[in-house]
């Protein structure tokens, strides 16, 4: 299921998705993109306790840039 927000942005969020926007990302994948990472930083940090949750996170984390590097390559 999808769900459309809206989001106001400041100037330091603005230029930030700009720089997203300058590789290529439409500013729809940029802001789903954030929203991912930002989500799995935080289930991080909340695991740091449990090694074996913390493991789990990072192979997690690192299969979302490797499937973000396969199908957001930035023009060359």
């Amino acid at each position: 299921m999808s769900k459309a927000i809206t989001v106001w942005l400041d100037d330091e969020a603005e230029q930030a998705l700009g720089l997203l926007e300058s590789t290529g990302l439409g500013e729809a994948t940029a802001v789903r993109n954030a929203i991912i990472e930002a989500a799995a930083h935080t289930s991080v940090r909340t695991l740091v306790s449990d090694p074996d949750a913390l493991e789990q996170a990072l192979g997690k984390s690192h299969e979302l840039a490797a499937e973000i590097l396969a199908t957001q390559r930035p023009p060359r």
